[in-house]
């Protein structure tokens, strides 16, 4: 086997002249760096197949007998291989090597030169880099934010602070208000605008009217059974809309007869809803209809068009019910006025839910009923004022006729600012400065 040497300055020039000379195949035997550069020693694969295969001379006879063969192997056994045999052997071991590794060569991409492997690790370490320094700007940004917002706190306190030192009656109408139920932010805004040196009845006075400039309600010569058309009292579940509906029926009925007033019913749901109304119907003179499609309610309209007033009672559904938009198209489309019944007992956000929901295509005023139960007021005139609601009526019991009365607005802000919490549900001296304070920093 010939085997050659080559040195060139740089390991690819010893390669170059290596294939232009040895070809494609050659066998790279050994590498090494001398004083001239690089030395690489080779051999063609011609000659590393010539020096694996056995010379013909060492090739036993057939005719070999068991004591010649038995000699042979102890002679093969004994003999050192020769220098050549040794190259022969190390070349087939470094052969084998590459043919086990061939298939993991194979999964290395062969088209992405040195330094592009180069230029994708450094493009993953830059990403690397960029990922963590904004994990760490988004740590460090929600901390000043943390802070600031904590800074913004403190100093609406102190501005709080300083704001009832030199005028003490703002905290205590802040107080008063939300204790009467209206919102934090409603008692804010109002005393916010508290004229300076007024008396303590003053105050009173100048923080009723206010309410009473806030809420707007129907005069009584305008109110539902004075203009006439066709109404629908709407709500959710209990709140006395067929009560009502009997009670401005019998409020027609009185002042311009019983041929005056037209009686429909939709509450087709709740057990005995109909007999309720036939039976105040009954009592009144006034036939009671059923409408449960658009088409029934626009024959019954057209059979009752020369009635001066028309009230159709809905059935009750909760304002997340997804018949509410059903219901409302329905009365819509059928050019019906609807009045929203609140129930004066519930929470202020349930009431604010509530007519946020039947608002959506628009509505003809208000009715507050269940007064007589109510201990706080405050919250449904603040829903009210907040959505701009003209209030028609007030509820203040189960009677028929008497317990409905024209919306009176010194009546409702008398009855709002005399209310008192009990003991249990009122907050301390240092509970209300935090609170106050909070409320002047987030708005809510």
């Amino acid at each position: 086997m010939k085997l050659k040497k080559f040195t060139a300055p740089t390991t690819r020039e010893a390669l170059q002249k290596l294939r232009a000379e040895l070809g494609e195949d050659a066998i790279i035997l050994s590498t090494k760096q001398t004083a001239a550069g690089t030395e690489v020693l080779a051999a063609s694969s011609q000659d590393l197949d010539t020096v694996t295969e056995k010379p013909a001379a060492q090739s036993a006879p057939l005719s070999w007998t068991k004591a010649e063969r038995t000699q042979l192997a102890a002679q093969d056994a004994t003999r050192q291989p020769t220098p050549a045999e040794k190259i022969a052997q190390q070349v087939a071991a470094q052969r084998d090597v590459l043919i086990n590794r061939a298939p993991a060569v194979h999964q290395i991409p062969q088209t992405l030169p040195e330094h592009d492997m180069i230029s994708e690790v450094a493009k993953r370490r830059s990403q690397a880099a960029s990922d963590s320094m904004a994990s760490e700007q988004t740590a460090v940004l929600e901390e000043i934010k943390q802070m600031r917002q904590l800074l913004k706190d403190q100093m609406a306190m102190i501005t709080w602070r300083d704001a009832l030192e030199k005028n003490p009656q703002r905290g205590e109408l802040w107080n008063q208000l939300t204790q009467s139920g209206f919102s934090p932010l409603f008692a804010r805004t109002v005393v916010e605008k508290l004229p300076a040196d007024l008396s303590d009845s003053q105050v009173q006075d100048w923080v009723m009217n206010v309410i009473k400039k806030n809420l707007n309600v129907v005069p009584a010569d305008k109110d539902i059974v004075e203009t006439g058309g066709t109404f629908a009292l709407v709500g959710p579940t209990g709140v006395g809309k067929t009560t009502t509906t009997a009670k401005l029926a019998a409020r027609c009925v009185v002042k311009y007869g019983a041929d005056s007033l037209g009686l429909i019913t939709t509450d087709s749901y709740r057990i005995g809803a109909q007999d309720q109304l036939r039976i105040y119907g009954k009592i009144l003179g006034v036939q009671v209809y059923t409408a449960q499609t658009h088409a029934d309610l626009a024959q019954l309209r057209n059979t009752m068009q020369r009635k001066r007033l028309i009230l159709i009672d809905t059935v009750g559904m909760g304002q997340r019910d997804s018949r509410v938009a059903e219901q409302t198209k329905i009365l819509t489309d059928s050019h019906v006025k609807r009045v929203l019944l609140l129930n004066a007992t519930s929470q202020p956000e349930t009431l604010d839910d509530v007519v946020r929901h039947y608002k959506s295509t628009g509505l003809n005023g208000a009715i507050l009923s269940k007064l007589d139960e109510a201990i706080k007021i405050g919250g449904v005139l603040d829903v009210v004022m907040r959505h701009k609601l003209a209030l028609h009526y007030i509820a203040t019991g189960q009677r028929v006729p008497e317990d409905l009365f024209p919306a009176d607005p010194r009546v409702l802000v008398h009855r709002a600012m005399r209310a008192r919490s009990s003991q249990a549900f009122q907050a301390s001296s240092e509970e209300l400065k935090w609170k106050m304070a909070q409320v002047s920093a987030t708005g809510i």
